[in-house]
């Protein structure tokens, strides 16, 4: 079965090493540092951003108004995104440019949530933010898609995470009855005829259960 490869793991590990000593150094830093006078981020620029924490991260400007003095930002070492008063963003010191955002564009293996247009995406949504949000998953890597890499999300504090291996946080959604197996967005299906038959066992288990998006019924799945 397909996973994360010893080189992709040292390189995992490595990331993580070099980002906290950067944001160390770059909490530091931000404690005498100050905004220019007359600064006005635009659209591209590399800067720094304080986030609703109260700590600054670095961030990339999407786009900015100047006649609003605010702009919209992504932090490119965690994916969070917001808007920002410019007072709240300043020009990113080059000692922090060296090290590549760490953020990486991700979704999950296997699996895909319900329509956006219904209410189960919502409850999808909630759900993950519920079960994952603020705790240190491991990510198991099992498809990249270009630069977009394929996720199966497993919680080492869950107790059945050690008698199955298979347990993880993708079957949980399908079990939920808040999320489908991908037949058409995730073609490598065929490498992973195991998660497969365990996918298979949660949908029945919706069903059953009339879970989520099976309370009224049945669900029309893809071929």
């Amino acid at each position: 079965m397909p996973t994360m490869g010893i080189h992709e793991i040292s390189h995992f590990v490595t990331g993580i090493a070099s980002l906290e000593k950067l944001m160390a150094e770059f909490a530091t830093f931000h404690k005498t540092a100050s905004t220019p006078a007359g600064f006005v981020p635009r659209g591209g620029d590399l800067v720094s951003a304080k986030f609703s924490d109260g700590a600054w991260y670095r961030a990339k400007i999407r786009r900015a108004s100047a006649a609003k003095k605010e702009a919209e930002v992504t932090f490119i070492d965690y994916g969070n995104q917001s808007t920002l008063p410019f007072s709240h963003i300043r020009p990113l010191d080059p000692k922090f440019r060296s090290l590549p955002g760490q953020a990486q564009d991700a979704r999950l293996s296997f699996v895909k949530l319900p329509g956006q247009e219904t209410d189960y995406y919502a409850d999808a949504v909630g759900y993950f933010r519920t079960v994952c949000e603020g705790k240190k998953l491991i990510a198991n890597i099992d498809h990249k898609e270009g630069s977009l890499l394929h996720l199966r999300l497993i919680d080492p504090s869950n107790s059945a995470v050690a008698n199955d291996p298979l347990s993880c946080f993708n079957v949980d959604l399908v079990r939920e009855g808040l999320g489908l197996i991908d037949r058409k967005g995730c073609r490598y299906l065929g490498a992973y005829p195991q998660m497969v038959t365990k996918l298979k066992d949660a949908i029945a288990e919706a069903k059953r259960d009339r879970a989520g998006m099976f309370e009224f019924g049945d669900v029309e799945e893809d071929d």
